[in-house]
């Protein structure tokens, strides 16, 4: 899950990327998530009477590294007495790319 936060319009800056899709009062799609904010959006949306948007937050590199090995280390715990078996090592490295995909 990506994180994200409810941020203000009037301070979101160019660049800032949705975290979910951006319908109207009436439900009508206006941004699509993972959109990429420029700034005649933000004028837009404004005039528009958006007040805020979920916006992803950036994720802190070091917290992310400490999140991976602990995935990693959960995995090779969990496969602690067949790791070494030939017939393990592909499942194995399936379950350890699968977790790790979170953090790409």
């Amino acid at each position: 899950m990506t994180p994200s936060s409810l941020v203000p319009i009037t301070d979101i800056k160019p660049g800032a990327t949705l975290a979910e899709a951006l319908c109207d009062a009436s439900g009508a799609l206006l941004r699509p998530a993972g959109y990429v904010i420029a700034e005649a959006d933000l004028e837009n949306l404004q005039r528009r009477g958006i007040q805020t948007l979920v916006i992803v937050t950036p994720r802190d590199p070091a917290e992310d590294n400490r999140l991976r090995e602990a995935a990693r280390a959960r995995v090779l715990h969990i496969f602690r007495h067949s790791a070494d078996a030939p017939e393990a090592q592909a499942l194995l490295h399936a379950v350890l790319a699968f977790r790790q995909e979170h953090f790409r």
